[in-house]
């Protein structure tokens, strides 16, 4: 059995943006298989099927699990930012703390990345989704259904935030203040040297940047102009070449 791949599935829509993902992803990763799974669903009416996106990223995520002993899922629309060796640690089920709402709850979104090693873990979130969605389906439930099983499993869900470290989303606010610093931590001002790493205005280096929501997306592409920091903004660009 094979170690480690990085996987993601994607829609047409979603085509340039998953190309810059794994642009980003190649970079830090060269040597690390990537698996790009392309799915174009309509439901009855024509429109985009949420629920049968969500079904087909399981299925393959459980295929993949057959193959290697450790997947990490990444949206389409998110970005590695730094090398993140943590990714490699043991995980029976890993998944990013993503947002905090306003009333300062903590709210999960099923973006950014998720890490698996345990292929019952990912069954078992399957067939949650599918009873889930046969019990209660409603506009856009189909992905808050697989936010809740990701989240509600029986197994322990360790999430993958550290101290000095981010995986997920804060919010738009927080990213508006990405800053590089260089090895010695110093924020890079007038210039930035290569091995400048991006860091939130919170100290916490940023591993993967997710690009949630309207905001962050012109059309199909990743739209950086909100980082206010003309040089972080720069180094972001970088990984989606």
């Amino acid at each position: 059995m094979k170690e480690v791949c990085f996987f993601t599935t994607y829609d047409e829509r979603a085509k340039d943006m998953a190309t810059g993902m794994i642009n980003s992803v190649n970079k830090w990763y060269p040597d690390v298989p990537f698996e790009a799974l392309e799915i174009d669903k309509q439901d009855e009416s024509g429109h985009f099927d949420v629920f049968n996106f969500c079904y087909a990223y399981l299925n393959y995520g459980l295929k993949l699990l057959d193959e290697y002993k450790r997947i990490i899922y990444i949206d389409p629309d998110s970005i590695m930012c730094n090398l993140c060796p943590d990714l490699f640690n043991d995980y029976e089920l890993g998944c990013v703390e993503n947002n905090t709402g306003s009333d300062g709850t903590n709210v999960y979104i099923n973006a950014g990345l998720s890490v698996c090693t345990n292929k019952e873990v990912w069954q078992e979130r399957l067939d949650e989704y599918e009873k889930r969605m046969n019990q209660t389906r409603d506009t856009l439930n189909e992905q808050n259904g697989l936010n809740w099983t990701f989240h509600n499993t029986k197994h322990n869900t360790k999430l993958l935030e550290f101290n000095d470290r981010t995986y997920g989303i804060s919010g738009l606010a927080h990213y508006q203040g990405i800053e590089l610093r260089d090895k010695e931590g110093n924020v890079c001002l007038d210039s930035a040297p290569d091995d400048a790493e991006l860091y939130l205005p919170s100290n916490k280096k940023l591993c993967v940047f997710h690009a949630a929501g309207t905001y962050w997306k012109t059309g199909t592409k990743i739209n950086l102009d909100y980082i206010t920091n003309e040089l972080a903004r720069e180094k972001m660009r970088s990984f989606l070449c």
